[in-house]
């Protein structure tokens, strides 16, 4: 949106700084001294009338319509009226419009070119045919010392004295100098025959002091101003312009300046409440005669006042930018019509806008009818000395604003604070300035920065206004006046939808003032909301008595606090976990319990390390069950990760460490004023009555859920790899850990960590658990599968100690394994056998010892199951040949073409088959899903031993599935797999170290050689990732050892990726010649 700093363009002086508002602010005895004497007391702006109407005049339509009805009835018009009362409702241009009246009526035709759009010129006098009167009566004295006597010196003897001198005094001296109003000679002897233009300014206070002079003395004033209309009525040329406000307005707001003046008068003190006394009564009778025979006008309208400042502070003001200025506020105002008073949604507003321009409307009226109201703000020259003050401040700090609001005036500009705060009498409220909204003594409060300022640090607005600072100021700006009477004021405070009218612009929506509004009851100190308004008050609010008690609390309270909280939203009983809190160092998990251990890290930790936690009980304590440990770990902690010690602590920790410690601190300090408010000064009673129980409840859930949300990570060891991994954790916390505790359950199912009862039902579970079991051979002990499900962190937890039975049975039952128990150690046959023909007791204890079990082929070979032993071997080739023979074979004719030799999946040990074959990378398996138009899919290999093989998948080949499209090769990506790898990968074995030696840089990213055969009948296995050249070159002995040792059998696989293959390395040009 376009910024007045574009459209508008403000006096060079304004800006240069040597602009001085006062010279706007001229009274009329200057100006007939000007023209009687010569005297020039006042900037030459007021006195040299060409001047005057060129650059100090806007041409209102009151000051058209006065000037032009008074010139003509001192034309001879008698249609005209003869005496106009100027009416200044809008606190501005009487004083102006008097002026204007006194540089035409004393130079007239001379003006002809100055006036020009003001009146029209044949109304112009000649010069000197006019007698003019200028009576101040604020000014004029009532009385003058003669001799010892005081005199009286009335405003009747003040008008002959001006219109015909000393001469013309003295003819009429006698009724001049008495209290007495005169008598019809006075008036033919002073008026007759002239043109007169008679200027009476302020008769309101000239009424009061002269009543204070002589009791009834206003009677007479009355009686004078009565025979004066007459005549004026009656005769044509003479034309009567006054002011005169009413007792309100003309005391109320300055009853000190009333009471200095009567007590001058009287030549004693005289109290505020006597003086207005005194000037009411006088002024009732003056207005009764003014009412009945005065023509009142209106010198600046509403409209025009904005117009009037213009002109008196730009010296240009693009009108079509404020038409288009205009039309964006209104659709803003339309959009939020529901946040905002009626008229903001009027096409009159609008039209208000485009007059006002560049000062908005709410700022206008907040100066004309709030400051202004104040004594010694002198109305219109107060509000154009602001005005001026704050056009500078926007120019110079190159403020951009699409209006000008009552939220840019410059608080931290000593001027501007001096200004305001001194002529509206509330310098006293300038700590409440300092501290809640900011301004020249800020930076000396601790911090240095208001409770605006810190909360739009908190929440900063996304283009960067300082949205809180402007609403604050707003509010406090509102409580100027009107403050003795407080919220019996009509116009002290500020109503909700009138703040977010003030402040809310185009770029800041009365949304986003709503927010900074109801902020104030969190965070400031003496802004507050009661009885539908906001305002400021000298006595604290809560907030303030908080915020002392905040920098009392210590760093232990706010810890205990921060662990208290823990222990409510992650406690209570849990069925799984034996819950540790406030864990720092591995001493503090215990170690051999038998149970799933979940750790919650203290928030005030500085660092865990994740590996010592798991794999230690404390220095020099190896952990024995480390496949228990669970770690709940917030982010304002650093994690040391594996051996490598990364520091995996997150950039925003510090930031989530002081919001919590912030917290704490704001609940510590009410929990701490609930207890003992009295020692604070607070009454009881205020906190009940205020809605400090809510906002406490309040904290409390915001700590809470703080707290919830920085438990942000889960770390526990990965079935897969036994590493120690994490998961982040996403939940709202709660009452008693519940949520916490369901989602750290749920997360460990979804990855198996967790085998729960209701799995076991399940049917592809339990081959699942067979590499494991038999991972080491093809017996295991039952006592030794316990134990593994406690300590060996590749396996998983069960939910509890029972399960382990009851998967040694179901497996038996499922033909997954045989359970045996043996006699004597010579003995070739156990003493008890268990399979799927033969259940096992239910009585049975299998805690006892001696329990083991054995795959099916290692029963059939050992001869246990009374068939004739089979060989994996074999069948591995077979399978593998036949694959890489047909390029892809499904599981059913796998069966057709085994089954009339033998079942080979009656004995269960065909799944150990395939696994083998996944694990090599011989064959892989796709799964075509029966769904309509279902899509094929390559089973990865981590998780193809988990699987459970349907009758229609296939076992493909490697390159079978490539030229399906089901595998992607990157286009640079150099692969080896199968026999084929071997056949080429194996001869270079023994080269290898002096490859890389030699120049080679490749980087292995996956090597796995599978089926070597040892010289005693083991085999070997070896699997390298991501080994670089050094790694290479450290190996190459190693290679050279394996060279000489092991051989080449029929089961020999290599599977090689090189992701960013480089042409020039010898070892891939040695790999692709072979």
């Amino acid at each position: 949106m376009v910024s007045v700093l574009d459209t508008c363009r403000p006096r060079p002086e304004l800006l240069a700084g040597s602009f001085n508002p006062e010279v706007f602010t001229a009274s009329l005895s200057p100006i007939m001294a000007y023209y009687r004497e010569g005297r020039e007391t006042i900037d030459p702006l007021y006195t040299h009338a060409e001047l005057f109407f060129r650059e100090a005049t806007y041409p209102t339509q009151g000051l058209r319509q006065a000037v032009t009805e008074i010139f003509s009835r001192i034309a001879g018009d008698r249609m005209a009226p003869a005496i106009h009362r100027l009416e200044t409702a809008f606190g501005g241009g009487k004083t102006h419009t008097l002026i204007a009246c006194a540089h035409i009526a004393f130079r007239g035709t001379e003006l002809k070119e100055a006036v020009q759009g003001i009146l029209d010129p044949g109304l112009l006098p000649e010069p000197g045919t006019v007698a003019v009167v200028g009576v101040a009566g604020d000014e004029i004295p009532v009385h003058r010392p003669k001799g010892d006597d005081l005199v009286p010196y009335t405003l009747w003897g003040e008008i002959a004295y001006q219109i015909g001198g000393p001469a013309l005094y003295e003819e009429v001296e006698e009724e001049a100098g008495s209290y007495a109003a005169p008598g019809r000679t006075y008036f033919e002897r002073v008026f007759g025959g002239r043109k007169a233009l008679i200027m009476l300014d302020e008769l309101a206070q000239y009424a009061a002091r002269l009543e204070a002079a002589r009791p009834d003395a206003s009677g007479q004033l009355a009686a004078f101003l009565m025979s004066l209309h007459g005549y004026a009525r009656n005769h044509s040329g003479i034309s009567i312009v006054l002011t005169l406000a009413s007792a309100a307005d003309a005391f109320a707001r300055q009853t000190a300046r009333l009471a200095q003046l009567v007590g001058q008068v009287r030549g004693e003190e005289i109290s505020e409440d006597d003086a207005l006394s005194l000037g009411e009564q006088a002024v009732r009778g003056v207005t009764s005669v003014v009412a009945r025979d005065a023509v009142q006008i209106t010198p600046v309208m509403a409209a025009e006042i904005s117009s009037v400042f213009a002109k008196r502070l730009f010296v240009s003001i693009d009108r079509q930018a404020a038409e288009s200025v205009a039309e964006e506020y209104m659709h803003m105002y339309r959009r939020n019509a529901s946040y905002l008073p009626d008229e903001a949604i009027h096409d009159g507003f609008r039209a208000r806008m485009v007059a006002h321009y560049p000062f908005h409307p709410t700022l206008v009226d907040f100066l004309n009818k709030k400051l202004a109201s104040a004594e010694h703000f002198q109305g219109t020259r107060g509000v154009l000395r602001v005005l001026s003050l704050v056009v500078r401040s926007l120019w110079m700090n190159h403020q951009a604003a699409p209006m000008i609001h009552t939220c840019h005036l410059d608080m931290r500009s000593d001027r501007v604070v001096n200004e305001i705060l001194g002529r509206t009498g509330s310098s006293d409220l300038l700590y409440i300035l300092n501290t809640d909204v900011g301004s020249v003594d800020t930076q000396s409060l601790e911090g240095g920065m208001s409770n605006a300022q810190l909360a739009d640090r908190r929440n900063p607005h996304p283009e960067g206004y300082p949205l809180y600072e402007y609403t604050w100021k707003t509010v406090f700006l509102h409580s100027l006046v009107g403050r003795n009477e407080g919220l019996n004021s009509r116009i002290f405070g500020i109503t909700e939808p009138e703040a977010l009218f003030d402040v809310s612009f185009p770029g800041l929506t009365p949304p986003q003032v709503r927010t900074a509004l109801e902020e104030i009851q969190e965070s400031a100190f003496y802004l507050r909301f009661e009885q539908g308004r906001y305002y400021a008050s000298e006595e604290p609010t809560i907030n303030s008595v908080l915020a002392r008690i905040r920098r009392t609390v210590q760093a232990r309270q706010v810890d205990d606090l921060l662990h208290d909280t823990v222990r409510k939203i992650i406690g209570g009983h849990s069925p799984l976990f034996q819950i540790q809190h406030d864990v720092s160092l591995p001493e503090d998990l215990p170690d051999g319990k038998g149970r799933p251990v979940l750790g919650v890290v203290s928030l005030t930790a500085e660092s865990v390390d994740l590996m010592a936690m798991v794999t230690t009980a404390g220095a020099h304590r190896p952990r024995e069950q480390q496949n228990l440990i669970f770690l709940l770990v917030p982010e304002t902690v650093a994690v040391l990760h594996e051996s490598e010690q990364q520091n995996l602590f997150p950039t925003r920790g510090a930031e989530t460490r002081q919001h919590l410690e912030t917290l704490a601190r704001q609940l510590k300090a009410m929990q701490i004023l609930a207890d003992k408010p009295q020692s604070y000064g607070v009454n009881p009673r205020r906190l009940d009555e205020s809605d400090f129980k809510k906002r406490r409840t309040e904290r409390e859930q915001a700590l809470q859920a703080a707290v919830s949300g920085a438990y942000t990570r889960l770390y526990y060891s990965d079935t897969l790899t036994g590493k120690i991994i994490d998961h982040d954790i996403k939940t709202a916390g709660g009452e008693k850990g519940f949520p916490f505790l369901e989602e750290i359950r749920k997360i460990l199912v979804d990855a198996m960590k967790l085998i729960t009862e209701d799995r076991l039902d399940s049917t592809d579970l339990l081959p699942q658990f067979r590499p494991l079991f038999f991972e080491h051979g093809d017996t295991v002990s039952v006592s030794e599968l316990r134990r593994n499900f406690l300590c060996l962190r590749r396996w998983p937890i069960l939910e509890n100690p029972g399960m382990v039975d009851r998967i040694v049975r179901l497996g038996v039952q499922t033909g997954q394994w045989c359970l045996y128990r043996m006699g004597a150690e010579e003995a070739g046959r156990p003493d008890e056998f268990y399979d799927q023909d033969v259940d096992i007791p239910l009585g049975l204890d299998l805690r006892e010892p001696g329990y083991g079990l054995v795959t099916l082929q290692g029963a059939r070979q050992r001869g246990w199951k009374g068939e004739k032993p089979i060989d994996p071997v074999q069948w591995r080739q077979e399978v593998r040949n036949l694959v890489q023979d047909y390029g892809s074979v499904t599981v059913a004719d796998l069966r057709n073409r085994y089954g009339d030799r033998e079942d080979i999946l009656s004995h269960g040990d065909y799944s150990q088959v395939l696994t083998d074959l996944i694990q090599d990378r011989s064959v892989f398996i796709v799964h075509v899903s029966p769904a309509p138009g279902g899509k094929a899919e390559v089973i990865p290999p981590e998780r193809a031993i988990y699987y459970e093989l349907q009758p229609s998948d296939e076992l493909v080949s490697r390159s079978e599935a490539l030229r399906r499209g089901l595998m992607e090769t990157p286009p640079q990506e150099f692969t080896l797999d199968g026999r084929e790898g071997a056949d080429r990968f194996l001869p270079l074995l023994r080269r290898l170290g002096s490859l890389f030696n030699k120049g080679a840089k490749t980087t292995l990213d996956e090597l796995d050689i599978t089926g070597l055969e040892l010289p005693h009948g083991g085999r070997l296995r070896l699997e390298l990732t991501d080994a670089g050249p050094e790694d290479m070159r450290e190996l190459g002995e190693l290679f050279e050892v394996l060279a000489g040792v092991a051989n080449d059998g029929a089961d020999t696989a290599v599977y090689l990726k090189v992701r960013r293959p480089d042409e020039e390395c010898p070892f891939l040009q040695e790999l692709k010649r072979s």
